[in-house]
């Protein structure tokens, strides 16, 4: 809505902050390095009450 849309920032890997490269489209989705570490991260999580 302000500044930058979201499809032209960077999106980085709530698990080990690495950059990840935006798909194209609408909307934007948490996105992770691999499948293993959104598994890691949302066990994490879960573990620590947030989900």
């Amino acid at each position: 809505m302000f500044g930058q849309p979201a499809k032209s920032t960077t999106v980085t890997c709530p698990h080990c902050k690495a950059d990840v490269e935006q798909q194209p489209g609408a909307g934007r989705l948490r996105l992770y390095c691999t499948p293993e570490h959104g598994r890691a991260w949302r066990r994490r999580m879960r573990h620590a009450g947030w989900l």
